[in-house]
């Protein structure tokens, strides 16, 4: 529907409406169905303050751009970046270093890379779509491939969950398979070098991108480039500083250590309180230089600016319990994994595994829930094959790469409706133009696990896919590469 009509909103509605059709038919129980899978997001037997700490945080960055933007500190950041910084190439090369280091949340990495990049994005005519892959391709990426992150708490305790005595060191030696996760990033890396812009790129340039407004023109003022670099640093040090405050203070007895801290973090808390950290930095900064007078509607212009995006969280959130509990797409999917992953099979194990996990991240447009459903899956057939070190290394990173894959792209993903809301773009626009990208990123993984599978190589993997992919842009470049229309 997202690819046919274009229209997230109405694509999730209706996946909504069909699945209560689905369960109960045409009647009241189809609607109360529907009524109930959508008033959960706000109120099951209790407020979902997680969402409302989301909601809140969104809006909060959207006032914080605002003021930044009235401010006249992006008219300065632009002016400093062309004194260093002297093309598009520049600018995305700068996106992608700082989805880079920022590394600890893809929720986090995701809007702040997009506020720090995409004035100077815009200045050099680099489409925001080019921009919110580059971030979405730094987000999921990154936090998989570093285990000390919320990613990596998280899947730590899933694998103690099956039994392994060292999960730790089992997510750490599985890391140089996991070949989605680094192909995604070359991908963008020569993307940005060879200037590769594929068809959908070039005909969907700053869709949904909104023009400053008169009003906007009138109060932007020269200020210093300290009043955008504050505000970042401040949302950076409060965010950082509330994901180990919040994990510390959930720590169980006898737990102790950055891991378990990141294990039991409480991410949306921790954005909603280090964004207000941010907001009261920004306002101090700004008291002498925009009106008072004007501040009502800076407020307003920039919760505005994220209303659209807050209602597709809404449904995308209340879509992924329907699909996951009611319509039950993941344990149909891993029982016909069992079926198919038999012994005669079992060389065949990564390959399937990293598909399988693809196409219910894919449809269930998350990689934790992914995770969850496909981590026991694939403990269970390692354990049946005999060969535990190995085989536990090579299915862990299967699953990894095809549930990020997954994730990364899926339209009603998370990190794809934020990738989208930092860069500024609308979300069909990103997810129409970065699919192909990460599409032959995933193709060359799934090449190095065929190879992997058969050689027990992981360099001779990784060598073989790396060729691949570097091939495929390198044609691609000569057919697709140059600069976008202006």
């Amino acid at each position: 529907m997202v690819v046919l009509t274009r229209r997230v909103v109405l694509s999730l509605f209706l996946g909504i409406c069909l699945s209560g059709v689905m369960l109960y038919g045409l009647g009241w129980q189809a609607l109360e169905f529907i009524y109930k899978s959508i008033s959960r997001v706000f109120y099951d037997g209790g407020i979902n303050w997680s969402g409302a700490f989301i909601f809140g945080f969104l809006v909060i960055l959207g006032i914080i751009t605002q003021l930044i933007l009235y401010s006249g500190a992006i008219g300065a950041f632009v002016k400093w970046a062309r004194q260093h910084i002297k093309s598009a190439q520049g600018s995305e090369l700068l996106a992608f270093i700082a989805g880079v280091v920022i590394f600890i949340d893809d929720y986090f990495n995701a809007l702040t890379v997009g506020q720090i990049s995409r004035s100077l994005n815009d200045s050099y005519h680099s489409s925001r779509e080019r921009l919110a892959y580059i971030i979405d391709s730094t987000s999921a990426p990154i936090c998989i491939l570093i285990p000390l992150s919320s990613w990596g708490a998280y899947n730590i305790g899933l694998l103690g969950e099956q039994g392994i005595s060292e999960p730790f060191m089992v997510l750490i030696q599985s890391i140089p398979n996991n070949f989605y996760a680094f192909f995604a990033l070359f991908g963008v890396i020569l993307t940005i070098f060879w200037k590769v812009n594929l068809p959908p790129m070039r005909n969907n340039i700053n869709v949904g991108m909104e023009e400053k407004s008169t009003h906007l023109r009138v109060l932007e003022r020269r200020a210093a480039l300290l009043y955008l670099i504050l505000p970042i640093i401040a949302l950076i040090v409060g965010i950082c500083s509330m994901i180990f405050y919040t994990g510390y203070v959930h720590l169980e007895a006898g737990e102790a250590g950055i891991m378990a801290m990141l294990a039991r973090t409480d991410t949306p808390l921790s954005l909603f309180c280090g964004g207000l950290f941010a907001l009261f930095v920004t306002l101090l900064l700004t008291l002498g230089i925009i009106e008072s007078r004007a501040y009502p509607m800076i407020f307003w212009c920039g919760a505005k600016s994220m209303f659209g995006a807050i209602l597709i969280l809404i449904l995308a959130w209340a879509i992924g319990p329907v699909i996951k509990e009611h319509i039950q797409t993941g344990i149909y999917l891993a029982n016909v994994a069992k079926h198919f992953l038999s012994a005669d099979m079992m060389v065949f194990m990564p390959v399937f595994l990293f598909l399988i996990s693809a196409f219910i991240a894919f449809c269930t447009g998350t990689s934790w829930g992914t995770f969850a459903i496909m981590l026991p899956i694939g403990m269970e057939i390692t354990l049946q094959s005999g060969d535990m070190t190995y085989s536990a290394f090579l299915a862990l990173s299967a699953i990894l790469s095809g549930a990020v894959y997954g994730d990364h792209t899926s339209p009603i993903s998370d990190t794809t409706i934020l990738s989208a809301i930092g860069a500024g773009c609308s979300v069909q626009s990103h997810f129409i133009t970065q699919f192909p990208y990460t599409t032959l990123s995933a193709l060359c993984a799934g090449v190095s696990f065929v190879v992997v599978s058969f050689t027990h190589s992981t360099i001779a993997a990784f060598l073989v896919g790396l060729a691949l992919l570097v091939g495929i842009f390198y044609i691609l470049k000569r057919r697709y590469g140059g600069d976008l229309p202006v």
